[in-house]
């Protein structure tokens, strides 16, 4: 059963449809009379929020088609050069085909990045050239982005990836347009992706699932669990633990400790990423352990070279490793979440904690001066490595 239930709206059993015949005169540059798109809602108000962002689209991807069909007749009577139209300066597409772009692009901007980078950036354009031609980077148009936007969907992504995607190509367009002396192309920015929806949160393993954590860590004693036990108590990112090396760490001092900076194979996820890292508790076990049984500069030499870091494949058996052993929601990146707890826990200042991991800090007042020094953080962090649970808050250290 359908039902019409307001401008633009069809309701095909409880889920509504964007539905609008297209004109006329515009129907040969298309399939059909009529344009008709799910809305993947049961909601009357999101779908019409929809409806009418699909509508302006439409809207302009129609004027474009008839500002087209009067630049041809136009050709027609000036030639193929320049001709006034609306009171500004019409010209034929001039830029580069994106595949073309693609390539000025990467050579530009992948240096020093991952392999990811790269990747990431050949497989949007791939998904674009599936329902769009190899066209100059000037000539794509809103309709183009939609059609991008409904193949993606088709292909069961998320919005999220989606999303990267439409910034890949954005990226690409603007960059080289820029290179090139011409103007952004806009018909990539704000495609409508639906009504945001609440992101699941990652799972922060429990005080009874990080104690089991470092424990199996110290009986398999290798490689990956002291990889492991570095990020259970220091809230390192992955790449950042795996790209250390000797020189990066100090344990001949009051405050053993290391400094996580930018490596030729290795970059920092943002500037506050640069920053000294107290050991405490089994990360400063597991630092010695590797540096003990390292047979070159690298702490973890099996994922780490001067060329290239195996961040993925590291991932991948430690994610593994701890479905097995510890739980099936627990991942890598958990860890880093639990030490952001446990720093709450022991009520340290948010500033603080910021620097410990490498967040990024808020505010202008936060780039004043040089933070926090070595023996404040080593401090705090001791704090949590005090027996986890009701415990945590038996201690209060007063810091100035």
């Amino acid at each position: 059963m359908v039902h019409q239930s307001c401008s633009y709206l069809k309701l095909k059993g409880r889920t509504y449809y964007f539905s609008r015949r297209v004109p006329k005169r515009l129907q040969k540059h298309f399939k059909t009379d009529r344009v008709e798109v799910c809305l993947h809602t049961q909601l009357v108000s999101a779908a019409a929020r929809q409806a009418q962002v699909l509508a302006c689209e439409l809207e302009e991807h129609w004027y474009i088609l008839k500002r087209r069909e009067i630049k041809q007749h136009l050709a027609k009577v000036f030639g193929d050069g320049q001709f006034s139209l609306g009171g500004h300066v019409e010209t034929k597409a001039v830029g580069q085909r994106v595949t073309a772009a693609l390539e000025t692009y990467l050579s530009l901007k992948s240096a020093g990045r991952p392999k990811t980078f790269e990747a990431g950036s050949r497989r949007a354009v791939a998904y674009l050239l599936e329902v769009a031609s190899d066209k100059p980077i000037d000539a794509y148009v809103r309709a183009d982005a939609n059609a991008f936007r409904e193949h993606l969907k088709a292909r069961g992504l998320s919005a999220d990836t989606i999303s990267r995607n439409l910034t890949s190509i954005r990226a690409i367009l603007n960059f080289v347009c820029k290179e090139q002396g011409l103007q952004p192309n806009p018909a990539f920015s704000g495609v409508y992706l639906g009504e945001p929806t609440a992101k699941q949160k990652r799972y922060v393993p429990t005080p009874d699932e990080l104690r089991s954590l470092q424990s199996h860590c110290r009986k398999a004693d290798d490689q990956l669990r002291w990889l492991m036990a570095l990020i259970s108590d220091t809230g390192l990112r992955l790449s950042e633990a795996l790209g250390l090396c000797a020189a990066d760490v100090t344990l001949e001092t009051q405050h053993p400790h290391i400094r996580i900076e930018p490596k030729p194979w290795r970059r920092l996820k943002t500037h506050d990423s640069e920053r000294v890292v107290p050991l405490v508790g089994e990360a400063l076990w597991a630092v010695q352990r590797a540096l003990d049984n390292t047979d070159n500069d690298y702490l973890f030499p099996s994922y780490c070279s001067p060329h290239k870091l195996k961040a993925n494949s590291a991932s991948a058996a430690l994610n593994k490793w701890l479905k097995v052993h510890i739980s099936q929601k627990v991942v890598v990146h958990s860890l880093r979440h639990a030490m952001r707890d446990r720093l709450r826990a022991v009520e340290c200042p948010a500033d603080l904690i910021d620097q410990i991991g490498g967040w990024s800090r808020l505010g202008i007042g936060e780039g004043y001066g040089s933070g926090y020094k070595i023996d404040h953080l080593h401090l705090w962090l001791l704090k949590t490595t005090k027996p986890y649970g009701g415990l945590l808050h038996q201690t209060t250290m007063n810091i100035a």
